[in-house]
């Protein structure tokens, strides 16, 4: 038992050690360096709500097309940059690897920690300002438990996600591309500017098998009380987060044996 945890000692701080240096290594030009990506996120989400605004979008729910649009912008943007950061840890861990106790896991959870850190902070602050600014009530959060499940299965989600990317892209190198791609694309198809229970019935069902519709919408509840939860599926989401952080975890053994 001691030895155990002895152990988990050890490797929480070799994480909180190479969260350290993420930080510093983004942050090495310019203090805060890294916090102008996820300003452009916020750009992409103010940017949509301009356009919707002049074309005229009605409302689904809610009080302000801002919050709407955020609370289904954020969610997709939070899966694509951590699911990125996880695969681009292992082949960045290498020049690491000669220092005894750190493996490629290490330096991908403390890629992750830097990004999810930044992420929350950011978005936290954003909706602040759009409660106290008045343009919506709905910013500030009725129920919170939904919105930390849905963050923390995403979270993981994208853990799993980056490990499978990471191989296949050992592989294919063109894969982060066509990755960052498709993760992008996930906003038509994961319930951020529709209600999926309002569609047709068949349409309805085939966007169903898209995991980050069900996170998305999860996320939703937790600002919205008249948000519709029939098509929230708690053991669809936790099969294919732990499914695929799985399948992840093997595959990056296979990766590491391939090293050796």
């Amino acid at each position: 038992m001691n030895t155990f945890l002895t152990g988990v000692n050890r490797q929480t701080n070799v994480i909180l050690a190479l969260l350290v240096r993420e930080f510093r290594l983004r942050n090495s030009k310019h203090a805060f360096h890294h916090l102008f990506d996820l300003l452009h996120a916020l750009f992409f989400i103010v940017t949509h709500w301009i356009i919707f605004k002049f074309a005229g979008r009605h409302l689904i729910i809610g009080d302000s097309l801002l919050t709407w649009i955020t609370t289904g912008i954020a969610p997709v943007l939070y899966f694509r940059a951590i699911s990125i950061r996880a695969a681009q840890a292992i082949p960045a861990s290498k020049p690491l690897r000669v220092i005894p106790y750190i493996n490629p896991l290490d330096v991908c959870i403390a890629k992750m920690g830097v990004e999810v850190l930044s992420f929350l902070v950011i978005f936290l602050f954003f909706f602040v300002v759009i409660y106290v600014s008045g343009e919506s009530k709905d910013a500030a959060p009725f129920n919170y438990l939904p919105i930390l499940q849905s963050i923390s299965l995403m979270t993981i989600f994208a853990f799993g996600a980056g490990l499978v990317n990471s191989f296949i892209a050992s592989v294919f190198p063109l894969w982060t591309i066509a990755w960052s791609a498709l993760a992008r694309v996930q906003l038509f198809f994961s319930a951020v500017f529709f209600i999926p229970e309002f569609l047709p019935p068949n349409f309805r069902n085939l966007l169903s098998y898209n995991p980050m519709l069900h996170f998305v919408s999860l996320f939703r509840t937790g600002f919205y009380q008249a948000y519709p939860k029939d098509m929230i599926s708690w053991p669809y989401m936790l099969y294919w987060t732990l499914g695929v952080t799985f399948v992840g975890l093997a595959l990056e053994r296979v990766l590491k044996e391939t090293r050796l």
